[in-house]
């Protein structure tokens, strides 16, 4: 929550004006607060919050969301299956990103064939 004005500052793409696309900002219930939402707006974001004391609603209701895994915590996962990555047996930084590298080309790999299978 303290750190979300500089997180947002230091994008490293550009973002397009708010003015010709709007810029949506989906955060959890951690960022429920005044601050944070003042934050988001300065920098031109429509912040989307749920509130933080409002319960959640039950699975079967139509306005909860599904769960899902964010994009990072999925390629985290998938890395980590690879378990000399996982636990990096390699001494030197080279042999290390030679592993992750392999690993990457596996996973794509993997990728392609369940696709097009």
């Amino acid at each position: 929550m303290k750190k979300l004005a500089a997180l947002l500052d230091a994008k490293v793409i550009a973002a397009p004006s708010p003015e010709t696309i709007e810029q949506h900002l989906c955060l959890d219930r951690g960022y429920a607060y005044e601050t944070c939402r003042q934050a988001a707006q300065q920098r031109g974001y429509i912040p989307h919050m749920p509130d933080k004391d409002a319960p959640l609603p039950a699975p079967t209701n139509p306005n909860r969301h599904p769960p899902r895994r964010w994009v990072v915590e999925v390629g985290h996962s998938w890395f980590n299956r690879f378990r000399g990555v996982f636990i990096r047996w390699a001494k030197s930084s080279q042999s290390y990103l030679g592993f992750v590298q392999i690993a990457a080309c596996l996973i794509v790999g993997r990728k392609l064939l369940a696709f097009s299978g």
